[in-house]
Order: structure tokens, then C-alpha cells, then sequence
């Protein structure tokens, strides 16, 4: 069996160190495996550095794209050169390579699963956020129809290689598909990993799209309505201050008419942040026809 690892690279990073624990962890595993970096544009230094440490290791290839883009964009280009392996597994170069994952990975796909995810747990005050804010996020994708969102990592998962089929026929929506629980009839796992607090380490891989903004501006707007008219109806009793009962009603409605468009305006930037914006097919097309290749043919 072979296991291909796609690593996108925003920017620099130490890629001996990614080497060495994706090596580690597929002996451990006894899998085969080889690794395809998709570098974004001005990447020069880590192209030539990758093309000079690995002149004779056919197990290292990559390729660079002549503009800048996010590293779901790299991922989709990079997948169509994963079809002839057995798996897949996304691993962001924002992150430390862990080898306890990558086996984890290896191990569940072993096992028969087809997807496995990494879900981030957090700790502390940050669960409680976390939570709040999941909680939020559940009832607007409830309402907006989408199927289910299990809260994994969009950067970090194995692929089976009929998944990996799958999501190259329809390449526009790769993210998408790979963030959303849409393979209803593959089986599936969760890895589960305990941290204090988001990294933070890259922000440049984290990018927000305009509609991120205009969305969350939105819902922000609307729950400061939703308190406004709460704290108004509150202020009222306490002052013994006689509204009508009309004016109660009519300020106990904006509570939750502003407290729904809340959660839906709160949703919606979410998901763009999860499942980013369907690919321009002309416009992938000319990314992946326009690659700076290394070791692919």
C-alpha cells in the first residue's frame, strides 16, 4: 500500500523535519509513501531547497503556482496527482507534523474507513467558547439546510482513493466536499486531539475571504439589536415603568427576530471560513495548466 501526502506551503517551513516524521510514522505503519508539496507563487527558495535535498529521493516531488492563492486552492491541484495512490492525507505545512496523527490516520484507514478527520479539542475557557459558539453554528446549519458539519480540521484528514475520485469529478467544489459530512455512504472516523488554544502560528494560511467580514459585521449587528431590545424590556421592569403590554411583545419579538438573524449571519461566515466559495473551473484550469513541476510527470 502507499499513502500520498499533499503538504500546501503558504510559506516557509521546515520541510526536513516534515520529512522525517512522515517517514517515521509510515515505517512505524509499514506503508509506503510519498509526499507532494504545492508551494504558493514566490516560494523560489523553498522550491530550489526541495529540488536540491531531494535530487535523489523519488519519494519527494512538487510544484509551484505562478500566483497567489489560498492553500485549498493548492490542495485541489495537488489531488489530481493523488489518484494512483491507495490514500491521501492533507497535511498543512502550518502545523507541526505529528507522527501519534499521521498514524492514527493510517491505523482507522487500515481498519476499513474510508475518511478520517482530526477534530481539535480544546481546554479550559477555550472549550467553553468553543462551545458557545458550536452551539450557535449547529442551529444556523440546521436552518440553512446544510447536511452536517462535524466540526474537523479542513487541512488535516486521509482520503481514501475512491474519495479521492470522487472529489476530482467535481474539482470546484473540492473544499466543500472535503469539509462537509457529504459522503453519506463512506464509512468514517474521528481522531480526537487535546489542546490548550489555536496555534496562531500562520495566519497567512487562514485567510478570511471578503464575505467573511460583511457576514460576521452583520451578525454582530444583530445580536447588539437582540441585548439593545432585552435590556430595554429589563430596564422597564425594574424601573416599574409601564411599556403596554404591547410594547413588551413587540420588544420580546426583536429579542428573537434579531437573535435568529444573528445565528443565520453568524452561520453563514462560518461556513465561508469552512467551505470557502465554489472554484471558477477556467480559472482552476489556467492555475494547474501554469505549475512550476518537480518529479511530475
Amino acid at each position: 500500500m502507499k499513502i500520498g501526502f499533499i503538504v500546501p506551503v503558504i510559506k516557509e517551513f521546515d520541510m526536513d523535519l516534515a520529512y522525517k516524521n512522515i517517514e517515521k510514522a509510515c515505517l512505524d505503519c509499514r506503508a509506503e509513501f510519498e509526499i507532494i508539496f504545492a508551494l504558493n507563487t514566490n516560494l523560489n527558495t523553498t522550491f530550489t531547497n526541495i529540488r536540491s535535498k531531494f535530487v535523489e529521493n523519488a519519494k519527494v516531488s512538487a510544484f509551484m503556482v505562478d500566483k497567489k492563492v489560498e492553500q485549498h486552492q493548492l490542495i485541489t491541484v495537488a489531488m489530481k496527482y493523488c489518484e494512483g495512490f491507495d490514500a491521501t492525507i492533507i497535511y498543512t505545512a502550518k502545523e507541526d507534523f505529528n507522527v501519534e496523527v499521521i498514524k492514527a490516520f493510517i491505523t482507522s484507514w487500515q481498519a476499513g474507513n474510508k475518511i478520517v478527520y482530526l477534530k481539535k479539542v480544546y481546554t479550559g475557557f477555550n472549550k467553553f467558547v468553543q462551545s458557545i459558539g458550536r452551539a450557535f453554528y449547529n442551529i444556523g446549519t440546521k436552518v440553512v439546510g446544510v447536511y452536517k458539519d462535524m466540526h474537523t480540521e479542513n487541512d488535516i484528514q486521509l482520503l481514501d482513493r475512491d474519495v479521492v475520485l470522487t472529489i476530482n469529478k467535481l474539482p470546484e467544489k473540492n473544499r466543500q466536499l472535503r469539509t462537509l459530512d457529504s459522503f453519506i455512504g463512506y464509512p468514517y472516523d474521528i481522531i480526537h486531539m487535546q489542546i490548550n488554544k489555536p496555534s496562531g502560528k500562520a495566519k497567512e494560511y487562514d485567510e478570511k475571504p471578503k464575505k467573511f467580514y460583511s457576514n460576521i459585521s452583520l451578525a454582530y449587528v444583530f445580536l447588539t439589536l437582540s441585548f439593545a431590545c432585552l435590556i430595554a424590556d429589563l430596564v422597564g421592569l425594574i424601573a416599574n415603568i409601564s411599556y403596554g403590554l404591547l410594547v413588551h411583545f413587540l420588544l420580546w419579538f426583536g429579542v428573537f427576530a434579531f437573535l435568529y438573524a444573528f445565528i443565520i449571519y453568524y452561520t453563514k461566515a462560518k461556513l465561508v471560513t469552512r467551505v470557502g466559495v465554489p472554484l471558477d473551473k477556467e480559472e482552476l484550469k489556467d492555475l494547474s495548466d501554469k505549475i512550476e513541476k518537480y518529479n511530475i510527470w
